[in-house]
């Protein structure tokens, strides 16, 4: 092989050694698997369930992932820039969990290998708005909302494959409740009834 054709192939290697470096980087790199339906490898419930304790269905709910540094309030954590994922329809043989389309693998954007941050899972009813903030503007309507509690990940190493290293183990299931209009009526009612029970 001559020079110029040694230059040529080393060019050549250099540069797909470049690309696959940035590739491991990319799918490893402030990522997680935004998924409540997968083998993961601690036990816990992770599902959704209605304000009856049902699985919750239906493909008008929404669930969308939030992040922030470790130790962040609530209102200081982020939603990631995928789009939320969609409940399953009344038929599944899955209910309490949600789609994930093409891929479950939602960005962090700002965090590397190593890193641990707080996550939330923000489950709300889209005929209320497209967003979770769409819906909390409107405080709900007649719909039902929830959040997961506050949960820590860290940032598995570089070279750890998707999806087991990549699992919210800390999510735990919940339920999500009606809008507060509701809650304000159950609790006039139940002052009323106490009051009717004194005059008695």
């Amino acid at each position: 092989m001559n020079c110029g054709g040694l230059k040529s192939w080393l060019k050549a290697f250099l540069l797909l050694l470049m690309l696959s470096f940035s590739a491991s980087v990319m799918v490893g790199q402030g990522t997680v698997t935004f998924a409540n339906n997968v083998a993961f490898t601690t036990p816990g419930d992770r599902l959704v369930r209605d304000i009856n304790g049902a699985r919750l269905v239906g493909t008008n709910y929404f669930a969308q992932l939030y992040y922030g540094a470790q130790g962040a309030a609530e209102t200081d954590l982020i939603s990631v820039s995928h789009i939320p994922a969609r409940f399953r329809s009344s038929t599944t043989t899955q209910p309490g969990t949600w789609l994930v389309g093409d891929t479950a693998v939602r960005t962090l954007d700002g965090f590397s290998f190593g890193d641990t941050l707080s996550l939330q899972v923000r489950v709300w009813d889209s005929f209320a708005g497209s967003t979770w903030e769409q819906s909390a503007a409107i405080n709900f309507g007649e719909t039902q909302h929830g959040t997961s509690i506050i949960f820590l990940y860290t940032v598995p190493p570089a070279g750890c494959q998707p999806p087991g290293c990549y699992l919210m183990e800390g999510l735990r299931g919940f339920m999500l409740v009606p809008e507060p209009s509701v809650i304000a009526l159950a609790a006039l009612g139940a002052g009323a009834l106490l009051l009717f029970r004194r005059r008695k």
